[in-house]
Order: C-alpha cells, then structure tokens, then sequence
C-alpha cells in the first residue's frame, strides 16, 4: 500500500521536490536531536577536523572559527555508522516508505551526513545540484532530507528551484 497520494507523486516528478511533514515520529526526532547535541558538545574538545568513517574520511568536520565557546559543528558523516537512532532512522523511518512509493522497493543507501547551521556559526552552501557533486550511472536517486529544528527564513533554509531535475545540469 502506498503511503503517498497520486498528487503528492505527481507534484515530485513535475517539481523535483516533495515536503512531507511527520516523516520520522517525535521519539525519533527527540533521538536524533540528543545524538546530535552530544557530537556538538563533543566537538567543543577538538581543533580540527576528527573522527574517521569506515572509508577513512574525517567523521566530524569543524568550520573555521569552531571553538568550545562557539562550536561550529559543520557536517557529520555517515552519522549511521556510529549512532543507533540515526542508523535506525536511515532503515526504517516512513522516508523509507516515501521513497519507495516514488522510485520502487529495490533500494540502495548511498550515504548518510547531517549538516549542521549552529548559532552564531557562518555555514554557507552555495546553490548546486546534487547529481553533479555526487555523479551516478543511473537518475532514480533521491535525496531524501530530515530537518531536525524547525525551519525558518531566517536560520538560513534549504532553497530548491522547481523543475531544474529535468535539465539542464550546470557546472560547479
């Protein structure tokens, strides 16, 4: 059984976007927002970047200007390898539900990050297309995006452009 409506399918293929409100429930959020504040406070005993994924990258990454009186926790990466609720999150929340109503159930998980906009941090991602950062062999990928705070005009929310999945793709 489907757990999105016609429209809703029919608005991600015309838009490229899709907002769905309650895609993980409130323990799920309370979980991955008290994972998070615990890496943040962590953070705050670290100068540079630290941790190591299982492909050998840096785990956390450190803005410039990050200090323990103003952390600037920039990005995790593969939160799901060392957390339960963001693993358990990435298996089974209902995004998991959504994105195979829109693409099928044969999934694959390709990466998971969190980014993070701290107070007081300068974080700035400038406009880009996902599919040139992260180049693939096939188009029936979804980016699938959880925001943990409430999302505002003035924290600095994710702008999308509707309709610009369909082409052209543009340099970085």
């Amino acid at each position: 059984m489907s757990s999105l409506a016609k429209a809703q399918k029919d608005a991600f293929w015309r838009d490229g976007v899709l907002v769905v409100e309650g895609a993980v429930t409130g323990a799920e959020l309370e979980a991955l927002r008290g994972v998070f504040s615990g890496w943040v406070e962590e953070s705050k005993r670290h100068a540079r970047d630290y941790g190591e994924t299982l492909d050998g990258r840096a785990r956390f990454d450190l803005e410039p200007g990050h200090t323990a009186n103003t952390p600037a926790l920039r990005r995790v990466q593969s939160p799901e390898e060392v957390s339960d609720a963001y693993l358990g999150v990435m298996r089974s929340a209902a995004t998991v539900e959504f994105v195979a109503d829109l693409i099928g159930p044969s999934l694959r998980f390709h990466h998971g990050k969190v980014n993070s906009k701290l107070p007081g941090a300068a974080t700035t991602v400038k406009f880009h297309q996902d599919f040139t950062f992260q180049p693939m062999s096939n188009d029936d990928m979804i980016t699938a995006l959880l925001f943990v705070d409430d999302v505002t005009a003035e924290n600095g929310p994710l702008e999308v452009v509707p309709g610009t999945h369909k082409g052209p793709l543009y340099s970085l």
